[in-house]
Parts: structure tokens; sequence; C-alpha cells
């Protein structure tokens, strides 16, 4: 364990210290608590951001949505897609394309953002079959592990030499974290959703999806996201089952039959990976 600590608020303070999201982003994520929100409005804000609009066309009209014709605009994009999935694209684009790679850095960005894409869209197909909110459940799989992003953010060295002890430890990365930090990457990540105003069904998922059991009171996003993970890392079958909570296997009834009948085809998890390229 190094010599030196840093507390959760200490990270905090060093990510206010760093470029603010994008007003468009703040917007979006504000939206979410806007009971009187004016949905044209905001999709012609995100219209006048042309980069950000670029990127969210180039998913709208990849084989991941399989639309019958190509979308032209964001409007077009709304009106064929729906605005809650229009606002998870541009949550998806918009925070990957706000954190950049840090100089000096181990920490794989390409892999982190093609495996949180892979995540939400398997968090998307259960939310689907398991009835809850499809977009809620795609940005939770899309954030689920944004912690691991704070930290190599903000203590990029110290990080890189925890990511780097871990494949030759018999220890799970969160361990590693605690032992090294006093806190882990979910905890940290908890913090981060909440202070960007993230909907509180979001920080439970980034909080808890490790640990679902610890809930307070109980969320099945934070079930669908560690079957999502779970599935993304290779898990199948019984064996997946034999790993999940407990309470995420009573609560929501959780069999194989019922997982493996929603899972998104292969190609599809490829070609929604590859969308991680927007950063």
């Amino acid at each position: 364990m190094m010599s030196t600590t840093i507390s959760k608020k200490e990270i905090i303070t060093k990510l206010r210290q760093l470029p603010s999201l994008p007003s468009i982003v703040q917007e979006v994520i504000a939206s979410f608590n806007d009971a009187d929100l004016d949905s044209v409005s905001l999709a012609d804000k995100i219209a006048q951001d042309q980069g950000l609009s670029a990127k969210i066309l180039r998913v709208a009209n990849s084989s991941f949505y399989g639309l019958p014709r190509k979308v032209g605009s964001i409007h077009d994009a709304v009106v064929v897609l729906g605005f809650d999935t229009v606002r998870s694209l541009v949550l998806s684009a918009g925070m990957a394309q706000a954190f950049p790679s840090t100089p000096g850095s181990s920490f794989d960005r390409q892999a982190y953002w093609q495996r949180s894409f892979r995540v939400a869209a398997i968090s998307m197909a259960l939310g689907k079959n398991f009835r809850q909110d499809q977009q809620l459940a795609f940005i939770a799989g899309m954030f689920y592990d944004i912690g691991q992003l704070v930290l190599d953010l903000c203590i990029t060295e110290r990080y890189s030499a925890m990511l780097g002890r871990h494949p030759a430890s018999d220890l799970l990365l969160l361990e590693i974290e605690q032992s090294d930090l006093g806190f882990d990457h979910a905890e940290i990540g908890a913090e981060v959703i909440r202070l960007w105003n993230f909907p509180q069904e979001i920080e439970q998922v980034v909080r808890y999806w490790h640990r679902p059991e610890q809930q307070k009171a109980f969320n099945p996003l934070v079930c669908l996201v560690q079957i999502a993970a779970s599935l993304e890392s290779g898990a199948s079958g019984e064996d997946l089952i034999a790993g999940l909570s407990k309470t995420c296997c009573s609560r929501m009834q959780m069999t194989w039959e019922r997982i493996e009948v929603c899972l998104p085809h292969p190609d599809q998890l490829e070609a929604v990976a590859n969308l991680a390229q927007i950063s």
C-alpha cells in the first residue's frame, strides 16, 4: 500500500478543476428532472452543435439501430428513434468527447468505452424484457463504471500502478482500490454521478451494481446492469445465474431462459462497441 493518502473529497475537488461538461450535455442531464421539458427546443440546441450532431447521426445510422432509411438531421432522428433515445446518445457521445486520453496513463480508454457501449446495449435489451425504462437502462449501462475513468483522470500515475498490479493479483480491482485508497471506483463514480445531477437511479446503479444486496431501496436497474456486465465479461448459462446477487434472482425471478431470449445478436454488440470511436 502506498504511504500517501487521498480522500474522495480531494478526488472530487480535482475533478471540479478539470474542464466542465459541455453545456448541451449539462442541459440534457438537467432535462431528466424537468417535468415541463420542451423536447423540440432541446433538440434545436443539440442540432446547433455540429460536431456532436455528426456523432449522433453516425450512431443513429449504424447497424445497431437498423433503421429502414438514413437519418439526416437531429430532428429526423427524434422522429424516427424518439427523443429519449437521442437524449441517451447525446449523453454517450458528449461524455466520451469530454474525457480525452490522459497523458502517461495505462488506462485503455478505447476498451473502456467499447465495454461501456456493450453493457449499455445489453442493459437496454434486458430493460425491455424485464419491463424497465429502456433508455434509463442504456444510460445506467453506459456509465456503470464511470469511477474508473474519474480515477484515471484525477490520480493518473497512481491508478495506472493499481491497474498494473491487478492482472497478477488474486484480488478484484475494487479490493486493490480499497486497500490503496480506502474507497473504490464504484463509490467515487456514484459521488461524481450525483455531482453531475444524473437521476438518482443512475447513482444507485454506479454505487451498487457490484453488490446489489447492499441497496437500501431495491432498484431493478442495479440488477440489470450487474447481469449486463457479467454477460459482457463472458459469463452465461447457469454459471451466470450462480454469480448474480441472490437478491436480484429472487426479486426479479431471474432465470437463464428469461435472460437469453432477449440478448442482442453478437453482430449488434460488435456494431455498438465500434461506436466507441465517437470519442
